[in-house]
């Protein structure tokens, strides 16, 4: 076993011990994450409420016009850096340890081309804990409609509290639903069937046995003009088997497009 395998074994034993654990600078080098952001927005910290175990901060992306006042800004809520065994043995917690910067990435490039999704429907996938790039085209244009999801109860509640707060309530541009929804090949449910004209989704393919059932639920709510956009990095062979799984769809209708960085 590798040293970095044993500090992992033993930050998960803190868990099992303790029942929660705050993330420190002690763990920093053996997280899977190399670097926190790309840079794309700047993050501030606001001042939490005391009985809240959540941070909260504004979120500023730049303006693409010259006119700076169009910089666009949110009230973003982090869940409680305390890891519970319950989110331990729940479903893929993932979304709520920080906003992972391929997340960022789709905000930033939703935010520069938002007029191609004007007017329209559009879904996030897998949004973790705040769904910043739904959120971010929720604030900057006018949609028919966003549905933000994820699969991890946790993350919807969060997600709420960022809707409800007032700073963000009064400046939403469409309506904006939020859901728990868990990708399944036995998806059938009429109301999201070929609903969305856009599905937006950020590093979704790290669980190759989890493909089939993203690649139907994404077919199975598109519109046949519909378009699929992810971002993932290039991690592993996951987007290579992802690739080779979508092109076996016969629907060649509709468009999906992902981006690896």
């Amino acid at each position: 076993m590798t040293e970095l395998a044993r500090q992992r074994w033993r930050m998960l034993g803190e868990i099992l011990l303790s029942k929660n654990l705050q993330t420190s600078c002690e763990h920093d080098d053996i997280s899977i994450m190399r670097f926190k952001t790309f840079g794309l927005c700047v993050r501030s910290s606001l001042k939490s409420n005391d009985q809240d175990d959540g941070t909260w901060c504004k979120i500023e992306f730049p303006s693409f016009q010259d006119n700076q006042s169009n910089v666009i800004s949110l009230d973003i809520r982090l869940c409680s850096t305390k890891i519970d065994y319950a989110d331990l043995i729940g479903f893929n917690n993932t979304g709520n340890t920080c906003i992972w910067p391929s997340e960022e990435v789709l905000a930033f490039y939703c935010l520069k081309e938002k007029e191609i999704f004007e007017n329209k429907s559009v879904c996030e996938l897998g949004g973790g804990m705040t769904c910043l790039a739904g959120l971010a085209l929720a604030r900057s244009i006018s949609l028919n409609e966003l549905v933000a999801t994820d699969g991890n109860e946790k993350s919807i509640a969060n997600l709420n509290a960022i809707l409800r707060s007032k700073t963000n309530e009064i400046n939403w541009l469409c309506p904006i639903e939020s859901r728990v929804l868990i990708w399944t090949r036995q998806l059938n449910d009429s109301t999201l069937k070929e609903r969305f004209d856009f599905i937006i989704s950020a590093d979704c393919f790290f669980f190759e046995d989890l493909h089939h059932d993203l690649c139907h639920t994404i077919y199975y709510m598109l519109k046949d003009s519909g378009v699929a956009i992810n971002f993932s990095p290039y991690r592993s062979k996951s987007l290579n088997t992802w690739n080779v799984n979508e092109t076996k769809k016969k629907n060649k209708e509709k468009s999906i497009h992902w981006f690896d960085f």
